[in-house]
């Protein structure tokens, strides 16, 4: 979708096409619907095909399915995507053969479009699908028991040096060059918030940097790189 990065930055409702619009809760808006119940409402939107299934089923089998029908054969995930639906859009909807609709639009939420609607309520709260490693074809039990105790570090590793959510707010409140107030980070959706900690963070490492290479003098530190390019919204930095 075009100038999505303006509307998360704006934190302006997003038209979906002409099928509903997306709104953008606040963190404050997050915190009183209660965030355990919060994240019940992303739930629809982690499904994949690959996400289901795994290896289960082949890369040809795998061509003729799609996320929207496998969500909408549980409905218990149907259920919560309906809730989603109710908070992220803020309108009426109903169902028929072509798929969801709203009130004042022509356009369907279907399985043509599903996706990037999931991709786009993620992004507003700072999430993604997940990503799973394909498992390699394995000669032996060995590789298997050893490529399974890797993934096991990894998974270990990934949630002992997890950012919490309580201490990204409080490095938008003090770790910046100045002091932002706590009832106007409140107002922000978690994708600012976000956003705001990855630029601090990216920032004080860039001057890290620069301070190493005034003193080592070693140039691969900073060349190619500079602290505005931090602030792209879609630069990723490389280390």
């Amino acid at each position: 979708m075009e100038n999505l990065n303006l509307y998360l930055k704006l934190q302006k409702p997003i038209p979906f096409y002409d099928i509903c619009m997306i709104y953008q809760p606040s963190f404050e808006e997050i915190f009183d619907y209660r965030l355990e119940e919060f994240e019940k409402l992303l739930l629809p939107y982690y499904i994949t095909v690959d996400s289901l299934f795994d290896d289960e089923i082949t890369e040809e089998e795998k061509e003729g399915l799609n996320t929207f029908d496998l969500l909408c054969s549980s409905q218990d995930v149907v259920n919560f995507l309906f809730l989603s639906l109710e908070f992220f859009c803020k309108n009426k909807f109903d169902v028929d053969e072509q798929g969801i609709f709203f009130d004042g639009f022509e356009g369907r939420l279907n399985k043509d479009n599903f996706d990037e609607f999931a991709e786009i309520i993620l992004k507003i709260c700072g999430r993604e699908r997940p990503v799973k490693e394909k498992k390699p074809v394995f000669k032996n039990d060995r590789q298997r028991d050893i490529w399974e105790k890797l993934q096991e570090g990894r998974r270990r590793n990934a949630k002992n040096n997890e950012v919490k959510l309580e201490d990204i707010i409080n490095y938008c409140e003090f770790g910046g060059r100045s002091y932002i107030p706590i009832e106007e980070i409140k107002k922000w959706t978690i994708w600012r918030i976000i956003n705001c900690y990855s630029s601090i963070m990216g920032i004080s490492t860039y001057n890290d940097h620069f301070r190493i290479y005034l003193v080592s003098g070693e140039k691969s530190l900073i060349e190619n790189k500079h602290w505005t390019d931090l602030l792209k919204l879609n630069y990723q930095y490389k280390e």
